[in-house]
């Protein structure tokens, strides 16, 4: 149940159970007055609703008979006594009967009675209201008629209503501090109930909050309800969830980022040292002749080469990490890519004991939106990725390029010693080598294969490794084909 219908409930409980119990107080207060419920019907439904009649009101009826039909029986002041203690039988009521402005008849309990107490001739209504006469509290029911001369007359019922009176007067005011006290009650239930199940919740919602600003985010918030504040703290849990997931990731950024600071401060302190190391020799005067000399010098040349390709890759996968490297992107033949690249690699490695292979599926469509330069990169870091770990005098490249539904298939294969089954999921991971003994003699920063899978997730592609120990490794990626139906979703970035 919603907050709004609660409150609506509520103010409408309110404002009834006042009025519901002013109308029984009310009826108990015409019943008394009225003697009980039939004569209650008699008196307000019509005679066509009545089923079972009274003594009373048979009584009345009789009377009522005799004043139209024989108005003459009511002179004779023995009928008149007698219908009078007829009445009296059934209830403390009286007879008085007028004729034109005199009282010919009067009851002994009603001394004191004057004419001008009665209602006049020929105004309507069966039930009147109390009247004092005599100090007394009395209802009259009047029945007019005409008597044989063709004076007026009236017939008068006339009922004590002193307890009536009294009753009213003792009870009024016991009726009305039970108003108050079941206004107070019913407000104060209703108050209870409602600000429970407002407040209550809202107490929780103040404890999750002041957890969340203390830093604590692993305290669960409980949905106890639907309404408008179950929603509110369905909304707490789900912030603080995302907000437990930032801080876990800016934590790992931030060992991520210190990790990567450490590694960079060791990969670089290498050729720097070994450049340091042949600077001091040639100005100490270790280098003593030009021959010496000139290794030196060219030792120095290529660990500042070595440095610079390092620093250049360092910068690269910064920029691929905060995604401000720009991609060129265009519609390409990869097969035609491949070829001309492979015919490149060959005259490098030429002279060098390496075989290059090439096998390429025809027949297929190998149309791809890739960027060139960045895509030659990914190719380039596998090759000499696998070139620099080949512990063989005859190193075999094999490429192979294959059609995969809507995608293409590349594989390149070595017959270097493989990896470790432990060790084949983490070669992606920044700064990781296979061998980590022989790592730094090797060379490199250990970001080529990082920053190829960077770059071909960049493309909306995967890259992957398939290897077995003493049998070479297997990189292999795929990319979308390009197509009528498969519209360029990579937007150029600069």
């Amino acid at each position: 149940m919603s907050i709004r219908l609660r409150l609506i409930l509520s103010y409408l409980a309110m404002v009834l159970v006042p009025i519901l119990f002013v109308v029984i107080s009310a009826l108990l207060v015409a019943l008394l007055f009225r003697g009980d419920i039939n004569e209650l019907r008699n008196i307000y439904l019509p005679p066509e609703h009545h089923k079972h009649l009274s003594e009373k009101d048979q009584l009345y009826i009789n009377i009522h008979k005799v004043a139209l039909k024989q108005p003459e029986r009511l002179l004779d002041q023995n009928n008149l006594k007698k219908i009078d203690n007829q009445l009296n039988h059934t209830g403390d009521t009286d007879l008085a009967v007028r004729k034109g402005n005199q009282i010919i008849y009067l009851s002994p309990k009603l001394k004191g009675l004057d004419t001008r107490d009665l209602p006049v001739f020929g105004l309507y209504g069966d039930a009147e209201p109390l009247e004092q006469i005599d100090e007394q509290f009395v209802s009259i029911k009047k029945m007019d008629f005409y008597f044989p001369d063709g004076a007026e007359g009236s017939l008068f019922v006339v009922t004590n209503a002193n307890r009536l009176a009294t009753f009213v007067r003792s009870s009024f005011p016991i009726l009305f501090v039970g108003l108050i006290l079941i206004l107070i009650v019913t407000n104060g239930l209703l108050t209870y109930f409602v600000s429970k199940s407002i407040i209550l919740p809202v107490r929780e919602l103040q404890k999750a909050a002041k957890h969340m600003r203390d830093g604590n985010l692993a305290v669960p918030i409980t949905v106890k309800s639907k309404d408008e504040l179950g929603h509110l703290a369905q909304g707490f849990e789900e912030m603080r969830i995302r907000l437990k997931e930032s801080i876990e990731k800016l934590i790992a950024y931030e060992d991520n980022r210190k990790e990567l600071v450490a590694n960079i401060s060791h990969d670089l302190k290498t050729p720097i040292t070994t450049i340091k190391g042949y600077i001091e020799g040639i100005r100490d005067g270790v280098a003593n002749s030009p021959e010496k000399r000139e290794r030196y010098i060219q030792t120095i040349y290529s660990k500042s080469i070595e440095l610079d390709k390092m620093i250049d890759e360092l910068f690269l996968y910064s920029k691929l990490d905060l995604q401000r490297l720009p991609f060129h992107f265009e519609e390409i033949r990869f097969d035609h890519y491949l070829e001309d690249f492979v015919e490149e690699l060959r005259l490098e490695v030429e002279g060098k004991n390496v075989v290059v292979n090439l096998d390429i599926d025809k027949a297929e469509d190998y149309r791809i939106v890739a960027d060139r330069e960045h895509l030659k990169r990914v190719i380039t870091n596998v090759v000499e990725n696998s070139l620099k770990y080949i512990d063989k005098e005859r190193k075999i490249l094999s490429f192979r390029l294959s059609s995969q539904g809507r995608n293409i298939l590349f594989k390149m294969s070595d017959n270097g010693p493989g990896i470790s089954p432990q060790n084949l999921p983490l070669i992606f991971e920044r700064f990781y080598r296979a061998d980590q003994a022989r790592g730094t003699a090797i060379g490199g920063s250990g970001l080529g294969l990082s920053i190829a899978n960077r770059i071909i997730e960049e493309h909306h592609g995967a890259i992957w490794a398939e290897s077995k120990l003493g049998h070479g490794t297997t990189i292999l990626f795929t990319l979308k084909k390009a197509g009528e139906h498969h519209e360029t979703d990579i937007d150029n970035r600069g």
